[in-house]
């Protein structure tokens, strides 16, 4: 906890920046965003893990050990986390739906509860793999296990759980944007499936044995190709609300200017 606490705060700042910076002309309440972090951090990574444990007992009661080690990581944990990552979302669409105004919307928040997400997630590894690497004989294959471990968590991982939950964030904007409950319902389950999907992949790439680089092949043939296609869409859904805002701004300004000189 101490070596990853500090270790967490370094990696989780810029992605938290990142999302401040799209959510520069979202229209919402600063509070609302931080608790969207603050969720993230505790009741969806606390539930998570309880909920993982949970089944995991059940599983390894009613199943065989290697059913259970292969079914956990590739079902029972990408379930878990993205559904009480999207629980938040959830409730913003029922209580403050006013909130989710159009895709970035979703996307801000969703962003920001991955974070929260993976700065509680960071601070329990970079802890283990610190502590580990110390209690071992420091030698060159323990060092570049560290140096792997510490590129996959500090640079892939956080802004992973930020993307998943955008998917979530922009299924949550269909369905806020939407009064058809077929596609309300349509768009929150497509929403929730795809990051549960692409987070059972990445899982499963990490659990291939046989290549200890599968999953840096996998995040590079499909993982980044979609991230930046996230990046790009949030950056124009940005400049687009800039602009409208700006405009909403602007025109009302220049309206008073031109009555004010009239009557002059």
């Amino acid at each position: 906890m101490a070596w990853g606490l500090p270790m967490s705060v370094i990696v989780t700042i810029p992605v938290a920046k990142t999302f401040d910076w799209l959510g520069r002309w979202v229209e919402g309440r600063p509070l609302l965003l931080l608790s969207a972090f603050a969720w993230g951090a505790s009741v969806a990574a606390f539930c998570s893990i309880w909920s993982q444990e949970g089944l995991q007992a059940l599983l390894d009661v009613h199943t065989s050990r290697e059913f259970a080690n292969w079914f956990r990581p590739l079902v029972v944990t990408p379930v878990t986390e993205e559904l009480f990552k999207g629980l938040f979302l959830l409730w913003m669409l029922r209580r403050r739906r006013s909130q989710i105004r159009g895709p970035l919307d979703g996307i801000v928040y969703g962003g920001l509860i991955g974070a929260g997400f993976a700065f509680s997630e960071q601070t329990m590894y970079f802890g283990q793999m610190v502590i580990g690497y110390l209690a071992s004989n420091s030698s060159d294959a323990a060092g570049l296990k560290l140096a792997l471990s510490l590129v996959l968590r500090g640079l892939m991982v956080p802004f992973m759980h930020s993307f998943f939950v955008a998917f979530i964030g922009l299924g949550i904007a269909v369905a806020a944007a939407s009064r058809n409950r077929t596609r309300q319902t349509a768009a929150i389950l497509l929403g929730l499936t795809v990051p549960t999907v692409l987070h059972g992949v990445w899982d499963w790439a990490g659990l291939a044995g046989g290549d200890p680089f599968m999953i840096f092949k996998i995040y590079a043939a499909f993982m980044f190709p979609l991230f930046i296609a996230m990046a790009v869409t949030a950056v124009i859904l940005r400049n687009r609300q800039a602009k409208a805002v700006l405009a909403g701004t602007i025109t009302p300004l220049l309206e008073r200017h031109i009555a004010k000189h009239d009557i002059a």
